[in-house]
């Protein structure tokens, strides 16, 4: 059944699914996650802007608040910017400038990834994880995944 509000939305470049996605106004989760426990931030490291903005959209609407970066080093320059380590960073693998692993490399040399818990999101399921990340989803991932997946990683804010 197709939402009247829906914003149609262009599936990224390389992802195996219809050509134009729909967010609906409203989504239909009806997960095991509480809106009231939602006051937890997120950052997003993803370098494809659909898929940033489209996560971004969707975890916005879930009450979460989310920073977006579109690569490591950009990921770093948000984080000088925040006044606390967000409870939980989604990271993308491969990105150019500076990619996943030698971002959580950073991470580890500035005594930070012990403060939060870092989830890989990632289309290539066969590249190993970075050392000290709390795990990984694939991609294209499917919302009740994610938004489980955070209820569990997310590290409640000291």
């Amino acid at each position: 059944m197709k939402d009247p509000g829906a914003r149609p939305l262009p599936a990224p470049p390389g992802i195996r699914y219809p050509r134009r996605l729909e967010i609906p106004r409203s989504l239909p989760y009806r997960g095991r996650v509480s809106t009231t426990q939602h006051s937890i931030t997120l950052l997003l490291v993803e370098n494809n802007r659909d898929v940033r903005e489209a996560l971004k959209e969707i975890l916005e609407s879930e009450d979460y608040r989310v920073f977006t970066a579109v690569n490591g080093q950009d990921a770093l320059n948000v984080l000088s910017r925040l006044e606390r380590v967000p409870e939980l960073i989604l990271l993308d693998l491969v990105m150019p400038v500076m990619d996943g692993h030698a971002f959580i490399d950073h991470l580890r040399r500035l005594g930070v990834l012990p403060l939060t818990r870092v989830l890989v999101l990632t289309a290539h399921p066969t590249l190993p994880l970075p050392q000290g990340v709390s795990g990984r989803l694939g991609k294209p991932v499917r919302l009740e995944e994610l938004l489980d997946a955070i209820a569990v990683h997310a590290m409640p804010a000291a």
